[in-house]
Parts: C-alpha cells; sequence; structure tokens
C-alpha cells in the first residue's frame, strides 16, 4: 500500500525544492503566493522565490518582482519590484521590461541611489546596451536623477552604437525635439539605415518602415531615406501573393 503523502505532488515538489531544485523551489514558492493547489502561504513562497532567485532562477525573479508591486505577503514596495524587475530584464526577459518601462512611465520605483538605480548603472558602465539605453532614458525623463539631456545623449548613444533600438529610436526623438548637441543627422540616419535593412533582411517590413519615417523625420530629403524607400517597395513586391 503507498503511502499518498509521498505520491502527493505537492510534497514531490516540495521534497525537490528541499532538495535544492531551483524550478521546483520556484514553482512551490508561486504556487503559495497564489494558493493554486495549496493553502495560500506568502512568508513561505517568499522564502522559496528567493531561494531560487539565488540560483539565478529566472521566473522566481519575475515573480519576486510580482510580489513587491503588488504587496502579496510582503509591504507593497515599488522600489524592491524594481530591483526585482530588473535582474529579470537583465536576463532579457520581456515581461521584466514590459513591467520597467510601464512603471518608468508612472515614475515608479526609481528613487535616487536605490539598489535598482545601482545595478543599472553598473551594467550600463559595463556595456550592457539595454541598460545604457534605459540609463538614457532615465535622465531623458528625469527620473531616479535630475533630468539631464546631456546625459541622456550619451547613455543612448553608447546604446545606439551596439545597434540597440530603443537607443537609436529614442536618440533620434531627442534631436528632433533639439535636445541633442553631440550627435550629426548623418550620423543618426545612417543607424536608422543600418537598421532598417537588417530589419528587412529578416522579413520585418513593420520595423523597416518605422527607420524609414525615422530618417524623414530626421530629414525628408536625406539621400538614405530615399534608397531605404526603395528597397522597402522592392522588398514589398517580391512578398506580394501571387495572383490566381
Amino acid at each position: 500500500m503507498s503511502d499518498t503523502r509521498q505520491d502527493d505532488p505537492v510534497e514531490i515538489l516540495r521534497k525537490a525544492a528541499e532538495e535544492g531544485d531551483s524550478d521546483a523551489q520556484s514553482q512551490l514558492g508561486t504556487m503559495l503566493a497564489a494558493g493554486e493547489g495549496v493553502e495560500q502561504d506568502p512568508e513561505e513562497a517568499l522564502s522559496w522565490l528567493t531561494k531560487a532567485a539565488g540560483q539565478g532562477n529566472l521566473t522566481a525573479i519575475f515573480n519576486l518582482g510580482i510580489i513587491y508591486e503588488k504587496g502579496i505577503g510582503v509591504s507593497q514596495d515599488n522600489e524592491e519590484a524594481v530591483f526585482w524587475f530588473w535582474q529579470a530584464a537583465e536576463k532579457e526577459d520581456v515581461g521584466a521590461r514590459m513591467k520597467l518601462g510601464t512603471m518608468l512611465i508612472k515614475s515608479q520605483g526609481f528613487s535616487v541611489g536605490s539598489r535598482a538605480i545601482q545595478d543599472i548603472i553598473a551594467s550600463a558602465e559595463s556595456g550592457l546596451a539595454y541598460a545604457q539605453a534605459f540609463l538614457g532614458k532615465l535622465y531623458l525623463e528625469g527620473v531616479g536623477f535630475e533630468q539631464d539631456f546631456g546625459s541622456a545623449e550619451t547613455w543612448l548613444r553608447k546604446a545606439a552604437d551596439q545597434g540597440d533600438e530603443s537607443g537609436m529610436f529614442n536618440l533620434a526623438e531627442m534631436m528632433v525635439e533639439g535636445m541633442a548637441s553631440m550627435t550629426s543627422e548623418e550620423e543618426a540616419a545612417q543607424w536608422f539605415f543600418d537598421f532598417g535593412q537588417k530589419m528587412l533582411s529578416e522579413g520585418n517590413m513593420v520595423k523597416a518602415f518605422d527607420c524609414l519615417v525615422s530618417i524623414k523625420r530626421l530629414n525628408p530629403e536625406n539621400f538614405l531615406a530615399r534608397r531605404l524607400e526603395d528597397d522597402i517597395e522592392r522588398a514589398s513586391e517580391t512578398q506580394k501573393p501571387p495572383r490566381h
């Protein structure tokens, strides 16, 4: 006769978590936080998620951000939420990057000198293009720092030089609004032309067209705009469905 406790999926999961399996720790913590399949226990959930996050488990890191954002079993804390979302965003988690974008728009969780701000600066200085673009955006919007167009342009340029999409588009916006002083129209147009060509090679017509619009916003008569427009038209012709 089998031991029903040993056959219980939650107990099996708990045993794996206790043995150090980060996926099991993350899953168990998530279940305990939401009360899914087990009685809700936010304190134990936080413990398991923190252990999994300490092993670099991406799901656990993101869910810690959610716990602090929503105040699930802890005091609601936007700064702590941003800290954990940043850890996930650095690992290219799309959901975490969306969360950070929303919190930036609302100016929530980016107080001066916070852990998240320190991590963002460190990542930008280490050369991570995403961090450089994000830091530039913080300076541009005056979130976490005093608004500083010079610093914004510096960091956005570093990101754009690495082909970062956000860096390029935000820097172009600065140029259109007369906020940039170190970047030439020719330089920015070349970035967008090269990125547009890359998007065309990947079949992404929408992004390629966005690049064309950006060049034209800088200067409608720029020769690179005409070249990219011609390339987009040719690519569109080849993508047309055959006639019956």
